[in-house]
């Protein structure tokens, strides 16, 4: 499902001490189980449980690795730009994981939740429909491999600085024990006043994605299709929209 990528801006990759391999294992000893138990589905407490346990581990692993290579995470409670990004490759169970949660929330939260979704999926389909009429046969062919079409939509997504529903009045998630695999991995390295989306394109920014191993992104594609509810469909936002009111 997803392209699994290490960084974004395409800097060296960070190194993997043998602790954080050690974590890694036992991270996919979990995924294993969460496959092996034919019986187990999203909304069963010990399906969440062991998901949850192995969210826990992949803090210590990104901790390990970003620890190791002397770097320093820059990412504090409340500081919510990168949740201003469109969040794609949203793991099915995890989209019905958090969901499960938002239902428990009071009735005008969860109001408040699928209207900003809508509006963020609005601006979204807006964009892609416009860049698809501006960019020429001719831009295509002339992108690196640096870029895709895809890429500039997420983009100017990004500079419209549109919060996630997920966000209370206070900018903090609301799901942030529950939060994806892909909102935890995006992280900021060096100086997180280089997040704002009109930085986004500048060489200094120091932001990765500090994905797992190959081995357990095949695992966690096998759980995404096992539990595939809206097939095509990966986006945080339009996912929610959908698990809230379908």
């Amino acid at each position: 499902m997803s392209e699994h990528i290490i960084n974004r801006n395409f800097k060296p990759l960070l190194p993997v001490p043998p602790d954080a391999k050690e974590i890694h294992g036992r991270i996919l000893e979990l995924l294993r189980s969460l496959l092996g138990d034919g019986t187990l589905t999203p909304s069963d407490p010990g399906f969440q449980a062991t998901y949850l346990q192995a969210m826990e581990l992949y803090q210590e692993y990104q901790q390990a690795v970003v620890a190791h290579s002397g770097y320093r995470m820059e990412c504090r409670s409340g500081c919510y730009i990168c949740c201003c990004h469109w969040a794609d490759d949203i793991y099915s169970f995890e989209a019905e994981i958090l969901t499960r949660h938002l239902l428990t929330l009071p009735a005008a939260v969860r109001k408040r939740i699928i209207s900003d979704a809508r509006r963020s999926v609005r601006q979204y389909r807006e964009i892609k429909k416009r860049k698809a009429g501006e960019l020429t046969e001719e831009d295509f062919e002339g992108m690196s491999e640096e870029w895709d079409p895809e890429e500039i939509v997420l983009n100017e997504f990004y500079r419209l600085k549109s919060r996630c529903p997920l966000l209370d009045e206070d900018n903090r998630c609301m799901v942030y024990s529950l939060r994806p695999l892909t909102c935890r991995a995006y992280i900021n390295l060096g100086n997180a006043a280089l997040c704002p989306p009109e930085m986004i394109n500048e060489n200094d920014t120091v932001t990765y994605i500090l994905d797992l191993d190959d081995e357990a992104n095949e695992l966690l594609d096998e759980l995404h299709f096992r539990f595939e509810r809206f097939p095509g469909d990966s986006a945080l936002r339009s996912l929610v929209l959908k698990y809230l009111t379908e």
